[in-house]
């Protein structure tokens, strides 16, 4: 499977960036996330967050659809969830991979923004798969225009 053609963003808890960046530079995928590459200690990240957020508005603008990755129940998203509208304001599609209790709903919310149509979830929580299955929904969708 060709995966270097779509530049793919990844959104996440900061704790799963080494994982991304496997799939970037061992597994040889196209991740454009330029955050994973910073550490909590990096000047960016410690006294220049408007730059952190510039650099994600630029990374997602130039992807072709943002995977949004949770591995835990527990995890509470919030940078992801502004990626997101991002990723809505630039008309990108989203493939979920994996869940918790930020995108999910409960008795004050239904979790409204995955209900938009370029939200999809995918049926697995594995990363690596989910990354696959998102390439080859992106590579059907080039096929039926085409």
């Amino acid at each position: 499977m060709n995966t270097k053609n779509f530049k793919v963003y990844t959104a996440g808890k900061v704790w799963h960036q080494d994982k991304f960046k496997d799939l970037r530079d061992n597994k040889n995928f196209n991740v454009k996330a330029r955050w994973i590459d910073l550490t909590d200690d990096c000047d960016i990240v410690q006294n220049d967050k408007p730059t952190l957020w510039k650099m994600c508005y630029e990374d997602v603008r130039d992807c072709d659809f943002v995977l949004l990755y949770c591995e835990d129940q527990n995890e509470e998203q919030r940078g992801a969830l502004v990626e997101l509208g991002m990723a809505y304001g630039f008309g990108k599609t989203v493939y979920a991979v994996g869940t918790c209790k930020t995108i999910q709903p409960t008795k004050i919310s239904d979790v409204a923004f995955t209900h938009y149509k370029d939200f999809h979830w995918l049926p697995t929580a594995d990363l690596e798969v989910g990354y696959k299955m998102a390439i080859n929904r992106e590579l059907n969708k080039l096929r039926k225009v085409g």
